[in-house]
């Protein structure tokens, strides 16, 4: 079975569908903020759980040295923008074209995330239905690529995000 490609364009619209649903969003955060999780990466993950795919770990570290370069920049924007937030006594116009810029480097991110996993033999599964009886070993190259192993909490985090996958 060939190795599945990605486009930037179709992950980030799985992206922005997938982040906007349920308790994603408030979860992947605590990931970020808590456990210094790439919400891109998880976010590639899921798409992996849910498209059949296995990354294994020296796959996966290959897609997280690709995210690294953008990740500085990323989190201190992500701190000029939480500095500026109207409840913070910024202006609600500069807090929007910051949120704006952010999501413009999330979506660079995810380009070079993209290419990365383009490059790497991942594992297909087929077209079967994804089962919740069946271990998708993603989910382990993600939790040791991470250092989640011990982390009790981030494994309960990683737990309900792939819940909210169902």
């Amino acid at each position: 079975m060939p190795a599945p490609n990605i486009e930037s364009s179709v992950f980030w619209e799985y992206s922005v569908s997938r982040y906007t649903k349920g308790d994603m969003a408030p979860l992947a955060l605590l990931l970020q903020d808590n456990h210094k999780v790439n919400v891109n990466v998880l976010l590639l993950i899921c798409w992996c759980l849910e498209n059949n795919v296995i990354i294994n770990l020296p796959q996966l570290k290959a897609v997280i040295a690709a995210s690294t370069p953008s990740d500085e920049k990323l989190k201190l924007h992500r701190e000029k923008r939480k500095a500026a937030s109207p409840d913070k006594g910024g202006e609600q116009a500069a807090y929007d074209a910051l949120k704006e810029q952010e999501l413009a480097l999330e979506r660079q991110q995810q380009q070079d995330i993209v290419a990365s996993f383009n490059e790497q033999a991942v594992t297909h599964l087929g077209q079967q239905t994804p089962s919740a009886n069946v271990f998708n070993a993603s989910i382990a190259a993600f939790i040791n690529a991470y250092g989640l192993r011990d982390d009790n909490d981030a494994r309960q985090l990683v737990s309900l995000v792939v819940n909210q996958l169902s």
